[in-house]
């Protein structure tokens, strides 16, 4: 395993689960959600870099548990800005 394309790998998974979740209608974080074509270029680089450095099995594996960590984490992060906006007004 080359360290020196996971990590970039992984910075393109999370921005791009991130942007994925910004496409979404019913996400808290802006008022109009974002296309997803920039989501899904960032998702598919990260598992390009990924795929040479792991191997095929590796690279879908780790690929798909950082998609499905911040798409899980994301909604709460959301709500919980949410909370913390309605508190300080």
């Amino acid at each position: 395993m080359n360290p020196w394309w996971v990590l970039p790998a992984m910075v393109f998974g999370v921005a791009g689960a991130w942007l994925l979740y910004l496409a979404s209608p019913q996400q808290r974080w802006r008022a109009a959600p974002l296309r997803a074509w920039p989501g899904v270029a960032c998702a598919l680089s990260s598992l390009a870099l990924l795929w040479p450095a792991m191997g095929a099995a590796a690279a879908v594996a780790m690929w798909l548990t950082v998609l499905m960590l911040v798409t899980t984490l994301a909604p709460f992060l959301g709500a919980w800005r949410a909370r913390r906006r309605e508190g300080a007004a």
